[in-house]
């Protein structure tokens, strides 16, 4: 039987449901990115009929719906609608009321477009003699993780975006950057990633929701990179 066969079963599953509902509500159970692989193992179908199930929910949820599924990160998520928004800020008295500081979107940026790279190299790129308070709070926040060390003399710690850096900037893939070539002369990595910073919360109750600007302990660029 081929996933057509399959999704156009009536009823799909002996509680009478249908691949949008069942969808719907793992989306909403998980409250997080869901990527293919992941739906495959939960509902024991193939590719052709997810998609096709993403794209009917999808459908349902517009207009005056609360909720909308949300493809970003390499998978879906739900999100509550931004026509709520006023109302659902008013219910979530912890949001991303911090956006993240000058010198952290500079630090991010530059992962974000050299990735993976050290804060040896984060350092002569911003022209600063230290980067690790930076890429410690870039981690405390998820949006950077260490992604290996560099094959050179003391091999030093590299560092990576994550998946919650998309989610934050409302992003598919690291392709929908935008492109450099749009920011004129200076630094770019950094022009280019702040105009991305989303308002927020957008995303309600169902986001990675609370980025929260926290003081930056003191650290030395040996200790990040031991």
């Amino acid at each position: 039987m081929n996933d057509s066969e399959i999704f156009h079963q009536d009823p799909l599953w002996d509680e009478g449901g249908d691949l949008p509902g069942a969808l719907e509500a793992l989306f909403t159970a998980a409250g997080e990115v869901l990527e293919l692989a992941r739906l495959r193992e939960l509902t024991g179908l193939g590719d052709g009929a997810l998609q096709q199930g993403i794209e009917k929910l999808q459908e349902r949820l517009q207009g005056a719906c609360g909720l909308r599924l949300l493809e970003v990160g390499g998978g879906w998520r739900m999100a509550t609608s931004p026509v709520y928004k006023e109302m659902v800020s008013r219910l979530v008295t912890t949001t991303r009321s911090g956006k993240l500081t000058p010198a952290q979107i500079e630090a991010l940026a530059i992962v974000a477009y050299r990735q993976p790279v050290t804060i040896t190299e984060l350092n002569a790129i911003r022209g600063v003699t230290s980067s690790a308070n930076q890429v410690k709070s870039l981690m405390e926040r998820q949006l950077i993780t260490p992604a290996g060390r560099k094959p050179v003399v003391g091999r030093p710690m590299t560092y990576a975006t994550t998946q919650a850096f998309l989610l934050h900037f409302g992003l598919k893939g690291l392709q929908d950057l935008p492109q450099l070539a749009d920011f004129g002369e200076g630094r770019l990595e950094a022009e280019a990633l702040a105009a991305l910073e989303p308002p927020l919360p957008e995303d309600g109750l169902f986001g990675i929701g609370a980025l929260i600007s926290e003081p930056e302990p003191s650290t030395s660029d040996e200790d990040m990179e031991s």
